[in-house]
């Protein structure tokens, strides 16, 4: 492909499945909800066949073949959208989501129906295929409740609340923000990345400040005093006879000792 000259930032979403910082707004095609009626009935059907009958098996291979069409359709979509999104953008940013998350909310069935996690791959394989660059941005952004003007940080928001004013005047549509956002924070980790190196190296500290491996702490174990017992000592400082005292105790053959 060839190099263009405009970047682009991405915040996914439910209702319009992509917003690009550009504003450009792409409305989610929920494949899935679509077709939920149709499969809701194959699923009906399935559970009234008798188990191991042909006609169950039947049913089995009609619910099968509708989900993979839902499958194959959503995949087809978002190879169309990806490419375009590459070829008209020499750098693409989105934000890293926690989609496994996400999918234990009271979203979950709107978030895989979304199909995020494969919509980011195919952006990210084909970035790299057509010399793109493709970034994730920390999740951790406030990136929707960021002035993308001012980068003043406001407070939390309900996701009924599309657009918002910052004290700063400016008036933000929610999504849009946060892709502006999402760009920024791309192409500043970015051009970090291009110039010197932000954080600082390792370095080797002196030998005599620490042990650098396995081998130096064996040394220096072996090195130091173990005290061995000697003849007639205990490991615990006590004499055969079983006395701990400073008394100097003297044992017989049968081991009756007397005190001196």
């Amino acid at each position: 492909m060839p190099t263009v000259a405009s970047e682009v930032g991405i915040d996914l979403g439910l209702t319009h499945y992509v917003v690009l910082s550009d504003g450009t707004k792409v409305t989610a095609p929920k494949f899935l909800r679509r077709t939920a009626h149709k499969l809701k009935r194959l699923q009906q059907s399935l559970s009234r066949k008798s188990p191991g009958s042909n006609r169950r098996k039947k049913a089995v291979i009609k619910v099968a073949k509708a989900h993979a069409k839902v499958a194959d359709t959503r995949r087809d979509w978002q190879h169309k959208l990806s490419t375009t999104i590459i070829r008209d953008n020499q750098a693409v940013y989105v934000e890293d989501l926690c989609i496994a998350g996400l999918g234990r909310t009271w979203l979950a069935k709107s978030v895989h129906d979304a199909g995020w996690a494969s919509f980011t791959a195919m952006l990210e394989y084909k970035a790299a295929r057509y010399g793109r660059v493709f970034a994730r941005v920390d999740r951790f952004l406030p990136s929707t409740r960021m002035c993308s003007d001012c980068g003043r940080v406001g407070d939390k928001m309900a996701l009924n609340v599309r657009a918002w004013q910052c004290p700063c005047g400016s008036h933000h549509d929610r999504d849009v923000n946060a892709a502006r956002n999402v760009l920024a924070a791309g192409q500043a980790d970015n051009s970090n990345d291009r110039g010197a190196q932000v954080r600082p190296g390792l370095v080797r500290a002196p030998r005599d400040e620490t042990v650098t491996s396995l081998s130096a702490v064996r040394s220096t174990r072996s090195s130091e005093a173990i005290a061995v017992p000697q003849n007639g000592e205990d490991v615990n400082g006590r004499n055969p006879c079983g006395t701990s005292d400073h008394r100097t105790r003297t044992c017989d053959a049968g081991g009756v000792g007397s005190t001196s």
